[in-house]
């Protein structure tokens, strides 16, 4: 059986930070602003037949299952609105690992808060993991 990890964050956040790469405690650098916009991904995934798109709570989240990948879009009334963040299964090295991007369209420290909420998240699913 492989050994299951969860990699707590790889991330780049977009649309927030500096214009200098500074490194954060968070684990990403800087702004990037490469990349479709959030509103444009969105469009361009509800257009993909292969892609599911369900609403939860407000968030549009979007499985794209060739990719292994969830994206989570924030409900309008959210302090980060426009903003994504997408977690992907891969594997390296025989191990699994939850990669985490996210695109943010807030102020840092509301991005900030975006990306520590994933976390919780993904250190939730890899304690379930590791209770099984």
């Amino acid at each position: 059986m492989k050994k299951i990890i969860i990699l707590l964050f790889t991330t780049a956040l977009f649309g927030c930070g500096a214009s200098s790469p500074v490194k954060e405690g968070l684990g990403y650098e800087g702004q990037n602003s490469e990349g479709l916009a959030v509103s444009e991904l969105l469009v361009k995934l509800k257009s993909d037949p292969n892609v599911q798109v369900r609403v939860d709570r407000g968030w549009q989240i979007a499985e794209v299952k060739s990719e292994r990948a969830l994206y989570s879009f924030t409900p309008e009334t959210h302090p980060a609105h426009p903003s994504y963040v997408k977690r992907e299964v891969i594997e390296k090295g025989g191990s699994i690992f939850i990669e985490t991007s996210a695109r943010c369209g807030a102020e840092k420290t509301v991005c900030d808060q975006l990306v520590r909420d994933f976390i919780e998240l993904n250190n939730k699913v890899k304690e379930s993991i590791g209770s099984k």
